[in-house]
């Protein structure tokens, strides 16, 4: 029996799991561990000096995102999905966020209204100080703050079935890996979390449900278009 190798880390387990889970993640969608790697615990436990605890939820948290399968006896391998999955997933959260929207205009509250807005706000300031932070930090900013403000639209749409729906479509694939496409663009970051959200808000504020839902299903297909470009290019699929 391999004894697990000492803690080298004083940070929070669940921090060091995000951690490493973001490192494998980003190595798997930048294509350097390919379909069908094996991932051992032990080895991860050894290069990124840690227990075994954490890799199993860093594992875990792969999994959840498709990117892992975990077979008995065999551990963990590097799942990739087609990229007509991604393609369909993009396609159909593009219209169904955009009626999630559309609906929200009628029924979201004024409270509901001023949590995007705070969600936005620290969105913006992610963004702004991105040339200032790691790929993991920049990574875990924008995915809190940009999860938050679709998050404010889902409920405010008042459909339960359809924010479940909504929310198992955005668990199929890393959600907040379009950034990584964009890489530090301040210009392209800025366009995708920014202005496209800020139109957003702003037909909500204005309780224009055409624009709304326009406007939604616009930013959804426009991250889908952005990440499949990435991850042609990186040749993911192969």
């Amino acid at each position: 029996m391999i004894a697990e190798p000492p803690e080298q880390h004083s940070v929070h387990p669940r921090a060091l799991a995000d951690e490493i889970a973001f490192r494998l993640r980003a190595e798997i969608l930048d294509g350097k561990l390919p379909r069908g790697a094996r991932l051992q615990h032990e080895e991860l436990a050894v290069r990124f000096g840690v227990s075994r605890t954490p890799i199993r939820e860093a594992l875990r948290q792969l999994k959840a995102m498709n990117l892992v399968v975990v077979a008995p006896n065999r551990g963990a391998t590097v799942r990739v999905p087609s990229r007509t999955e991604v393609a369909d997933v993009y396609e159909l959260r593009a219209d169904l966020e955009g009626l999630a929207c559309e609906l929200a205009c009628a029924r979201a509250a004024e409270k509901d209204l001023d949590e995007l807005d705070r969600a936005q706000s620290r969105l913006t300031e992610a963004v702004a100080a991105a040339e200032h932070l790691d790929e993991a930090e920049l990574d875990a900013a924008v995915a809190t703050w940009n999860t938050a403000f679709h998050h404010c639209v889902h409920r405010a749409s008042g459909n339960r079935r359809l924010v479940e729906t909504i929310e198992e479509l955005r668990a199929f694939f890393p959600r907040d890996s379009v950034w990584r496409a964009l890489g530090h663009d301040q210009a392209a970051l800025t366009t995708m979390n920014v202005t496209e959200h800020e139109t957003i808000a702003a037909a909500l504020r204005a309780r224009d449900a055409t624009l709304a839902r326009r406007a939604m299903r616009d930013h959804v297909r426009n991250a889908g278009e952005i990440l499949l470009a990435y991850l042609d290019s990186q040749r993911f699929w192969s």
